[in-house]
C-alpha cells in the first residue's frame, strides 16, 4: 500500500459572474491555498510545463522592483492531466526557512460540468514524475479527491 502524506481537502463552487472558484468547504484554520482561485489557460510563459493553469487573484510585489515592478502571483500552478478524467497534478512553490524552496503537491478534480472544482493540498510533499500515475491512482482510489 502505498504511503500518502498528511494533506487538506477543499471544495470550491463556480461563481459564473466573475469567473473564480469559490471556497464551499475548508477545513478551520488551514490557509495556504485562497478562498477564490481562477482556473485557465496558459497565455504567456512557456517555463511552465502545462497547458492549463490555476491561480489565486492577489499578487505580492517581487523584491527589488521599483515602483509600479513587476508583480508574481502568490498562489499558482500549472495543472497536468492524469489518466484519470477531470484529475490534474501540479505544484504550488512557497518559501520555507532559510528562503529555501518547498514543492507542496495539488490535485485537483473538477467536475464534469466544471462548475465545482475538488482540491487536495500536500504540503512539502510533490511526487517524483515516476510515482506520480501511482499516487494520484491511490488518492482517487481511497475516495480523497
Amino acid at each position: 500500500m502505498m504511503y500518502l502524506p498528511a494533506s487538506h481537502y477543499l471544495t470550491f463552487t463556480l461563481d459564473p459572474d466573475k469567473g473564480r472558484y469559490i471556497v464551499k468547504e475548508c477545513e478551520p484554520g488551514f490557509c495556504k491555498v485562497p478562498r477564490e482561485l481562477i482556473a485557465e489557460d496558459r497565455r504567456f510563459n512557456d517555463n511552465i510545463d502545462a497547458n492549463f493553469i490555476l491561480r489565486g487573484p492577489n499578487t505580492e510585489k517581487k523584491e527589488g522592483t521599483g515602483k509600479g515592478g513587476k508583480r508574481k502571483i502568490t498562489f499558482f500552478t500549472g495543472l497536468q492531466p492524469t489518466a484519470h478524467t477531470g484529475v490534474y497534478i501540479g505544484n504550488v512553490l512557497t518559501f520555507g526557512r532559510n528562503g529555501s524552496k518547498v514543492q507542496n503537491g495539488v490535485l485537483v478534480r473538477f467536475a464534469t460540468d466544471a462548475g465545482r472544482m475538488s482540491l487536495r493540498y500536500f504540503p512539502a510533499y510533490y511526487p517524483y514524475p515516476k510515482e506520480r500515475d501511482a499516487f494520484v491512482s491511490t488518492v482517487i482510489n481511497r475516495g480523497l479527491l
